[in-house]
């Protein structure tokens, strides 16, 4: 059976966890596409000329895992410690409940 603090940081994790690693991902590929095609990479203050294959590459070869890794770091950032605090507040409520029984 799954305890209280169980429920909470599942919630958590679908209701912030789940778009924000949505939104990272389409973060990451909008960048990529920018590097094939040319533009304005978001966040990253370049402009890229034009459509140019080895750019591209090299940009989702070296330059994707990187900035995913980062972004990974991100994420745990945000989301462990808002884990911690959903699961502490979680154990401390269902242990007032407890003693109150």
């Amino acid at each position: 059976m799954e305890s209280r603090s169980e429920r909470t940081t599942n919630t958590l994790m679908l209701i912030i966890g789940i778009p924000l690693g949505i939104a990272l991902m389409i973060w990451t590929a909008w960048i990529t596409v920018t590097a094939f095609i040319g533009g304005q990479a978001p966040f990253f203050f370049m402009e890229f000329e034009g459509f140019n294959l080895i750019r591209g590459l090299f940009w989702l070869i070296i330059v994707d895992p990187i900035v995913l890794t980062v972004a990974y770091w991100i994420f745990m950032l945000v989301m462990l410690p808002l884990v911690g605090l959903a699961a502490g507040a979680s154990a401390l409520a269902s242990r007032k409940h407890s003693n109150e029984e």
